[in-house]
């Protein structure tokens, strides 16, 4: 997927693609940040929340692997902090050609008990947020013009199609980004492909999985719960192999909708 560029004798050298992840330092997003880094390509975690230990341990991980990360702190509540933080990455970065859309809270709340600040805590994170990452990352892409498609790729949740009823916010917001996703696919074809993944539980090594239900592996027919290798396999695919797909949520969730 890496781009070409003309040098002054007149051949042709490889330009190291570059990929954003949103919510890409811990659990799932740092392990999509770190496949992506053994991928080859340069890349741009950004995170808001996570505390210094948590950085350390993704830092140390990726210096095994590459030193061509970087880790753009950004609260992506506020459309403000996104258009700075995507400006700044695409003057530095004007060849990227990812942007993996993984950024979400997902909190326990009956549906009496919401008030208009967790409500808007978690569309702005899992839904509006999404949709401003990816205009900004659109506008730029077209920017730069290549001999092959772009790629977004948005972490959705089954929780989308399942009736959670105390997760209510986070069922609506993920609902939001499997429409999103159909409707900019239609937008950008085929300069873009955008799709979505949609993973059920996720267990993720090395981390205490508290909001893990362990007895809701009854639920799935594979007998066991997903792992971030379910996932980045996924995301291996769309990246490296597609250049048809567009417009698609795919369930990885271990028969969990059946």
């Amino acid at each position: 997927m890496a781009g070409c560029s003309t040098h002054p004798e007149g051949a042709f050298i490889m330009l190291k693609p570059t990929a954003i992840v949103t919510g890409g330092v811990r659990r799932l997003g740092g392990d999509i940040s770190l496949f992506l880094l053994k991928n080859g390509f340069r890349v741009i975690s950004i995170y808001n929340s996570s505390d210094d230990l948590v950085k350390e341990n993704f830092i140390e991980r990726a210096k095994v692997i590459s030193d061509d990360y970087k880790l753009i702190r950004c609260d992506l509540r506020f459309t403000s902090e996104i258009v700075n933080c995507f400006d700044g990455i695409f003057l530095k970065y004007p060849n990227t050609e990812l942007l993996v859309n993984n950024a979400a809270i997902f909190e326990k709340k009956d549906f009496l008990e919401i008030d208009e600040e967790f409500f808007d805590k978690t569309i702005s994170i899992n839904l509006k947020a999404v949709f401003f990452c990816s205009q900004l990352a659109v506008k730029y892409m077209l920017r730069h013009e290549t001999d092959f498609p772009k790629r977004i790729i948005n972490i959705s949740s089954i929780g989308a199609f399942e009736n959670w009823s105390s997760f209510i916010p986070y069922s609506i917001s993920k609902a939001g980004v499997v429409k999103f996703t159909e409707q900019l696919a239609k937008r950008f074809a085929p300069k873009i492909l955008v799709n979505s993944i949609a993973p059920g539980i996720i267990m993720i090594d090395g981390d205490m999985n508290e909001n893990v239900n362990l007895t809701e592996i009854k639920k799935y027919p594979m007998k066991r719960f997903g792992k971030s290798d379910d996932i980045t396999a996924l995301i291996g695919y769309l990246t490296e192999k597609n250049n048809f797909i567009t417009g698609q949520t795919i369930k990885v969730d271990g028969g969990r909708t059946l």
